[in-house]
C-alpha cells in the first residue's frame, strides 16, 4: 500500500468520498466503507491475528510488512486503478472486515475477490454473508457478469461460507507453494 493518507473509496465503485453501507433499517448497522492505508494497517494485522485458522492453512501467520504486500500485489496485467482493498468500520471506527477486490480480471466483465476476512467476533452472525449480497448486487449493478475467487484447499470453513453464497467450484486446485488454492465463481443475475 504505497499511499499514508487515509484516502476514501466508496463501496465497491471506485467514488472518491466515504460511503456508509446500511445492512439493516436498525440502528447501528450502518458501517463506513473506505479504501484502506498503511496507517489502517495495525488495525488490519490485529483483525487477521484473530482469525488464526485461516493462517493455519498458509502455514504462516500475517505481519504487517507481509499485509502491506498482499495488499500492494496486482494480477500479472492489471492496472492499479482496477484494485479496490476495502475496510469496512463500525460506529466506533474499529476495522471489521475487509475486502480485496479487482474489477475486470481475469476478463473484462468479471470481479475477482483476492481476499475477504471478517473479525473473528463478528463471525456467525451473517454480517460476512450480508456485505458480500451487497458486494454482488453492487457488482451486478455495474455491469459484471462473474465474480471469481480462490479458497485455500482443505479450509472447509471458507468453503462452506462460499457455498453459501452461491459460489461454485470453478476448476482443479493449483499449487500456490506451501498450499493449493480452489478456483470458486458464481454467475450473476
Amino acid at each position: 500500500m504505497p499511499n499514508t493518507d487515509p484516502p476514501s473509496k466508496g463501496l465497491l465503485d471506485g467514488a472518491k468520498e466515504k460511503e456508509a453501507l446500511r445492512l439493516s433499517k436498525r440502528k447501528g448497522h450502518n458501517l463506513l466503507v473506505r479504501e484502506l492505508c498503511d496507517s489502517d494497517l495495525p488495525a488490519l494485522l490485529k483483525l487477521c491475528l484473530g482469525n488464526p485458522q485461516y493462517y493455519a492453512y498458509l502455514g504462516e501467520g500475517p505481519t504487517i510488512e507481509s499485509l502491506a504486500a498482499e495488499m500492494g500485489e496486482l494480477p500479472p496485467g492489471c492496472a492499479p486503478d482496477r484494485k479496490s482493498c476495502l475496510g469496512f468500520f463500525d460506529v466506533e471506527g474499529a476495522l471489521i472486515a475487509v475486502l480485496d477486490l479487482v474489477r475486470g480480471y481475469p476478463v473484462e466483465r468479471c470481479a475477482f475477490i483476492g481476499f475477504f476476512m471478517v473479525d473473528a467476533s463478528r463471525q456467525g452472525v451473517g454480517l460476512g454473508s450480508r456485505l458480500i449480497t451487497r458486494l454482488l448486487e453492487r457488482l451486478h449493478s455495474e455491469g459484471f457478469v462473474r465474480v471469481r475467487l480462490a479458497y485455500v484447499e482443505g479450509n472447509e470453513q471458507s468453503r462452506r461460507f462460499w457455498e453459501r453464497c452461491g459460489f461454485t467450484v470453478a476448476g482443479i486446485p493449483t499449487e500456490q507453494g506451501a498450499f493449493a488454492v480452489v478456483p470458486m465463481e458464481r454467475a450473476l443475475p
